[in-house]
């Protein structure tokens, strides 16, 4: 049994934020089904040129096998023809939740909106996801990840110098914290919520917001301190030698987060200079005294030595991993996080597991990411379209 066994969601998002908040529903069990466009050769122009792929096939393949498309199903629909928004229509009838990532307006006009299909589901969870949400000022200015943490003040102090500009972290900020898992938080609270009320709803969720959302803490700080974080100087973005990353003889690195007392002190001890507790915020020449001592203290050893020494001394360390060492990980592996799974040809792939540990109703691996239109002709069938029926919309470009 999985805990989202029997919820069905039509999923119209086309990027990563969309997808990987109906990839984590899938997971714990949804009936997750993608509404795909006919003849979209690369699912969207960003996909293609993130996998480095020349060519579809190796495009699809890249995508068949990536984690984000697993445990769903692929309609393709044409919603700018009548024939298709009927199909969807009537798939909305049974469906409890509908995900966008479109920009504001689109889906209305292809006839889809929350408004039409409320009126056809009255239960129907109705979830837009989008850079600035569907009002504002901004809400149809283009964006990534990058703009919109700029904007939520998130990007400005990620970084070693205030004087070098910001560092970009990837996009795990707006793109997968504030947009997927703000997302999926909110889908499960409006299931719950309809069964109080028996109502479906619309969320609006922007990811700029949702990277405002994450500043909580420190907009709490600036708040009661006028503290505002300098790239840098701020304890927990390189300011502080007590919470930092340290090349080792090897030209690897280590991380070390000795934020409490007693875990710096601990680090101290172990490496015999107890004189440096007292100086674990110091300020000034001291600082960078404590810096450059355990700059070239962490370059004696190596990065496993070092590991190897200070994690059962009640110090906090890690190695700082590339991708393909985390996966070999011995306590990732162990945890369950690696999932090897086969693929259509009897390879094997790698992928994260679901992080989410549950007793009674885990998260699991049911299918690979769908081609697209793979179960298109499957599912009209199941809602009664005769053979005739589906060859003439696949020879209209309606389905694939």
């Amino acid at each position: 049994m999985y805990a989202l066994d029997g919820i069905k969601i039509l999923d119209l998002t086309r990027n990563t934020p969309g997808e990987f908040c109906t990839m984590m529903l899938g997971d714990l069990g949804a009936d997750v089904l993608k509404v795909e466009r006919p003849m979209d050769s690369a699912r969207t122009a960003f996909e293609q040129s993130s996998t480095g792929a020349s060519n579809w096939g190796q495009v699809s393949k890249d995508l068949q096998y990536s984690a984000m498309h697993r445990n769903k199903r692929s309609i393709a629909l044409n919603l700018k023809h009548k024939e298709a928004q009927d199909i969807f229509y009537s798939l909305a009838k049974d469906a409890d939740v509908v995900i966008e990532g479109f920009r504001p307006g689109v889906v209305d006009r292809l006839g889809v909106g929350y408004q039409t299909i409320n009126e056809i589901n009255p239960r129907i969870v109705y979830l837009s996801l989008s850079g600035y949400g569907q009002d504002g000022p901004y809400k149809l200015m283009a964006g990534h990840d990058i703009n919109y943490i700029s904007l939520a003040g998130a990007l400005d102090f990620v970084g070693y110098d205030p004087n070098d500009k910001p560092a970009i972290p990837m996009n795990y900020i707006a793109d997968y914290a504030g947009g997927s898992l703000c997302s999926a938080v909110a889908i499960l609270a409006a299931i719950i919520a309809r069964e109080k009320t028996g109502r479906g709803q619309y969320i609006d969720i922007g990811m700029a917001e949702g990277a405002f959302y994450l500043m909580a803490g420190l907009i709490a700080r600036h708040q009661t301190y006028g503290e505002i974080p300098v790239r840098g100087r701020n304890r927990l973005n390189g300011g502080y030698p007590h919470y930092n990353v340290y090349e080792t003889k090897d030209g690897e690195y280590i991380s070390i987060a000795a934020l409490e007392p007693w875990f710096w002190e601990n680090l101290c001890n172990y490496l015999e200079r107890p004189d440096l507790i007292p100086h674990q915020h110091t300020e000034g020449e001291k600082r960078q005294e404590v810096f450059q001592l355990l700059t070239d203290t962490f370059k004696t050893r190596t990065m496993d030595e070092w590991f190897e020494a200070l994690k059962d001394k009640d110090i906090c360390v890690g190695k700082v991993y590339s991708i393909d060492e985390a996966m070999q990980d011995p306590h990732l592996v162990e945890r369950g996080m690696v999932l090897e799974v086969e693929g259509p040809e009897g390879e094997k792939i790698v992928q994260p597991a679901s992080s989410l540990h549950m007793s009674d109703t885990p998260p699991g691996f049911r299918n690979l990411g769908p081609t697209v239109g793979q179960h298109t002709k499957e599912i009209l069938a199941g809602m009664g379209y005769s053979d005739t029926q589906i060859q003439d919309m696949l020879d209209k470009e309606i389905i694939q």
